[in-house]
């Protein structure tokens, strides 16, 4: 631990300047708004928790050592609780998938490069953990979520003087964290509209299935207000 990084991410080396997770956030707010959907104030939320973090970036700078994306870290914020309080487990896959994270700073601090494509690898590690433990949608945002949030707050303090320069959050994590639970509720969705019309093809109860999207929908929806 003696030597002293140039360049540090903490989550993950690969750095990935655009800003895929804003947009994802923001076309979806859109699209809730246009549709008039009971979800469209949660990501209402979700954007001006992105704009309070925004102000502050312009408002006070982050120092160049610690480069703290404020807009991103207030909308993990505004997430993770969100999700912690309808996640059924919270302290087991809080600590296991701080576990990880905390290895992969390690490894980073002692060893860096020693792992091909560790971002990848410590990342889907890190999400992989949390579902097992938390076996639910929510369970598991809040549990990486989470496990992100004070992987930051533990490598700002303790590896001081070691680090000379972290962005927090890390570009890689905030890009893959957004897709990824956008892609899975995407999915979800998706896989729920699917077995409703398989049922609409082998019953003759045609109203029966189309009833039940739109039960699904507007419970995911209320999920979100």
């Amino acid at each position: 631990m003696g030597m002293i990084l140039d360049k540090v991410s903490i989550g993950g080396g690969l750095y990935l300047n655009f800003p895929y997770g804003e947009w994802i956030v923001f076309c979806l707010a859109l699209i809730t708004w246009v549709e008039r959907r009971d979800s469209r104030h949660f990501f209402l939320m979700l954007g001006t928790s992105w704009l309070i973090g925004k102000s502050f970036e312009i408002a006070l700078p982050p120092p160049m050592v610690w480069h703290w994306h404020y807009a991103r870290i207030a909308v993990m914020l505004f997430f993770g609780g969100w999700a912690l309080r309808r996640a059924e487990r919270r302290i087991l896959p809080l600590l296991f998938t701080s576990f990880i994270l905390s290895a992969e700073t390690l490894f980073l601090v002692n060893e860096p490069g020693v792992f091909a494509y560790g971002d990848w690898f410590f990342t889907i590690a890190t999400t992989f953990a949390a579902w097992l433990t938390a076996k639910s949608y929510w369970g598991t945002a809040g549990a990486f979520v989470g496990s992100v949030l004070l992987n930051q707050a533990l490598g700002r303090f303790v590896y001081e003087g070691i680090i000379r320069h972290a962005d927090f959050p890390d570009p890689f994590v905030w890009n893959f964290g957004v897709s990824f639970f956008t892609v899975w509720a995407g999915l979800d969705l998706g896989w729920q509209r699917f077995g409703a019309s398989a049922l609409r093809k082998s019953t003759s109860e045609q109203l029966l299935p189309v009833n039940g999207v739109e039960t699904y929908e507007q419970a995911q929806d209320r999920d979100l207000q």
